[in-house]
């Protein structure tokens, strides 16, 4: 089974694949010129071209919390430590007004965070939709993905379910998640079966692997298993945060020349926090007040030109650095 690269972040930490043509293809054959017109802006941000005037993308963290311990993740462990937080609904309801006002393309649901633990995930999707937004993505470990769910968020329209898997075998599985592979299988082959059931493109399915020393060997498995069913494949490499489990390297890479994201996309946690990425390390990269201000204004703020700025003529905030382990 042969894939076919389609993919590469500038920094090389995510690297995507296909087995047939039908990821973008479906995307295009839905949205037309919109979407053609998204992916050439995304691909001119990528070179850290000019920003425009809105993100093209958000990122939102519309819940706190997961109910996995994951070897890679910071998110401390314990019940208490984990009690699920929702985002206000005054805070969703005024992104979703600023991104149909700006007609932004694209969003994600699951910012360090699971987002099936929030209890009306499915009508998040659908308040995205009649926003106009374009390319709506959820990203989930997938134990939570019931039946229930699963037709929910393919009447509802969502675009892109990503299912991080990280493990061909059980017992790896267990090691880096502490969640059970079978349970996850049943839940994809369920969705695929209910997506053809119900006559639909969508969601378009991503499945990733993290390569660890702790699956080491396993990605020919999973890409035997997946690799020609899931819409696209997802490899990528890790990055070490304070608080997970995996050790420290002993030093940081160099620095990658190309993270683009303060060019594509803002980030909002549940609380209402706004990174200029998707990373932890991005937390603390704006004010505390930056939260204050519309994302338009955020976006073409001197806060946000000064952290371009050190990203191509240097130095780099620190935090970028952190993210090179």
């Amino acid at each position: 089974m042969a894939l076919q690269a389609v993919h590469r972040d500038p920094t090389g930490q995510v690297a995507l694949y296909q087995s047939e043509d039908r990821y973008f293809q479906t995307l295009e054959n839905l949205f037309g010129q919109r979407f053609l017109d998204y992916r050439r802006r995304w691909r001119e941000t990528a070179g850290r071209g000019r920003p425009g005037d809105f993100p093209l993308s958000l990122d939102l963290a519309v819940n706190s919390g997961c109910q996995l311990s994951c070897l890679m993740c910071p998110l401390p462990a314990g019940p208490e430590s984990r009690r699920v937080r929702l985002m206000d609904e005054a805070l969703w309801e005024g992104l979703m007004a600023q991104a149909g006002a700006h007609d932004l393309p694209a969003l994600t649901l699951g910012l360090g965070s699971e987002p099936l633990l929030h209890p009306g995930v499915a009508g998040l999707v659908a308040r995205a939709v009649r926003a106009g937004i374009m390319d709506i993505r959820l990203g989930t470990n997938g134990q939570l993905l019931t039946d229930q769910l699963a037709r929910a968020l393919i009447d509802g329209r969502l675009t892109r379910l990503e299912i991080s898997v990280d493990a061909a075998r059980p017992a790896t599985y267990r090691l880096i998640r502490g969640g059970r592979l079978e349970r996850l299988v049943r839940a994809i082959e369920r969705f695929l079966e209910l997506r053809q059931k119900a006559a639909s493109a969508l969601p378009l399915l991503r499945l990733s692997f993290l390569r660890l020393a702790q699956n080491e060997g396993e990605l020919p498995e999973f890409l035997q298993r997946w690799g020609a069913v899931a819409d696209l494949i997802s490899i990528q490499e890790p990055i070490w945060f304070p608080g997970s489990r995996l050790p420290r390297p002993p030093e940081a890479r160099p620095l990658a020349p190309g993270c683009a994201q303060p060019w594509q996309r803002l980030a909002v946690n549940w609380d209402g926090r706004v990174w200029p990425c998707c990373s932890w390390y991005g937390a603390d990269l704006l004010p505390p007040e930056a939260g204050r201000l519309s994302l338009a204004e955020l976006w073409r703020s001197p806060e946000m030109e000064r952290l371009r700025l050190s990203l191509t003529s240097g130095p780099p905030p620190p935090a970028c650095g952190q993210c090179q382990f």
